[in-house]
């Protein structure tokens, strides 16, 4: 009978967790429902459909190609700077593994809330170089945040030439820039001082301490990944390696930039902006793409529609048909390569599932 009353309450707990677990996911999905469709009613309201198709079938079709095609060589420039980042771990990781699971990153974020892909991309990787899952893990981070220095670097930079333009946005998002440029300096010389010997013993000191807390069955395992990850976050370079992260960081967004101004050529209010003006533009863009919404849904459209009439004063319906366009292409340059990559390294959403059971 005690065994009984024991199994019923493993049982009862057991089940207790996966209707939590349960609850939490929906709960989820419920709340990024919400804000996709909170912002696709901003990005909706007076939005004339006719005359929206009528500007981008008057396009010149030059104008989407080019822009397909610089959006899609842009992920080999990613790859290379991946592949530096990882250089302390692994010293030399083919191009093609790097571009492939970039690409099934970048994809499976399309498909799944809550960008999943990132994490995703490291782990998968890792595995297949052989190299700690925690160190493929610390690169995506710090590549994120390398990408943001990059960002509000280039948007302070383009003040210096953009005149005439005293918008309410623009002067908001110097601001801005202005609170996160020294955060994300702090950051970085955090995660240098917590890998200096000194103050990495205290690290270790405290991973091991909150480990406590951990089942101990994965204790173990989940310090070991905890420690490995803190010292993944060091950017262990050479001068010259360290040059080539630096200047490939720069490139991925100097080359990206002028490929959404070209595509803004194709359009009449395209001629009143020249190439500096669609920093900040590009800058919230990319804001934009970090809110977890599948496909980017609701996220972009309403950002970049806010962002061209507020900036640049242009009406609601160009601004929808660019936004429009832009979207259905960025899809489009990451499902198709994406699926070949997946199909190439034979991914599939249970190998995604069960990542966190491989080692």
């Amino acid at each position: 009978m005690r065994n009984f009353q024991s199994q019923g309450g493993w049982v009862d707990i057991f089940y207790k967790k996966y209707y939590y677990i349960l609850l939490m996911r929906y709960l989820k999905i419920l709340l990024i429902a919400v804000i996709v469709v909170v912002l696709l009613y901003f990005f909706l309201q007076n939005v004339d459909f006719g005359e929206v198709i009528s500007i981008i079938k008057g396009l010149n079709p030059l104008y989407p190609i080019v822009f397909f095609v610089g959006l899609f060589l842009q992920f080999f420039i990613r790859s290379y700077r991946w592949g530096i980042l990882l250089k302390p771990h692994k010293e030399k990781i083919p191009l093609l593994t790097l571009y492939n699971y970039t690409l099934i990153g970048f994809l499976i974020t399309m498909l799944i809330p809550g960008r999943v892909g990132e994490p995703a991309r490291g782990i998968l990787l890792a595995t297949e170089e052989k190299i700690s899952r925690s160190y493929g893990l610390a690169s995506i981070v710090l590549e994120r945040l390398i990408d943001s220095l990059i960002i509000v670097l280039l948007f302070l930079a383009s003040l210096f030439f953009i005149k005439d333009n005293d918008s309410r946005l623009l002067m908001n998002l110097k601001n801005i820039s202005y609170f996160v440029f020294p955060i994300i300096l702090l950051i970085f010389l955090l995660f240098y001082l917590i890998n200096t010997n000194r103050v990495f013993a205290y690290v270790e000191k405290l991973i091991h301490f909150f480990s406590k807390l951990i089942p101990v069955r994965i204790r173990e395992r989940v310090v070991s990944f905890s420690l490995r990850f803190v010292k993944g976050l060091r950017l262990n370079l050479g001068i010259w390696d360290f040059i080539k992260l630096s200047l490939s960081s720069v490139l991925v967004w100097l080359f990206l930039i002028p490929f959404y101004w070209f595509l803004m050529q194709g359009f009449d209010f395209g001629t009143n902006i020249n190439m500096l003006e669609t920093v900040p533009y590009f800058g919230i863009l990319v804001a934009a793409a970090a809110i977890p919404t599948p496909g980017m849904a609701g996220s972009l459209d309403a950002i970049s529609r806010i962002g061209l009439e507020e900036l640049y004063g242009i009406e609601t319906n160009p601004a929808a048909a660019y936004t429009l366009l832009v979207h259905f292409l960025i899809i489009m340059v990451i499902i198709i390569p994406g699926l070949v990559a997946v199909w190439t390294k034979g991914v599939n959403l249970k190998t995604i599932r069960h990542l966190k059971d491989k080692r």
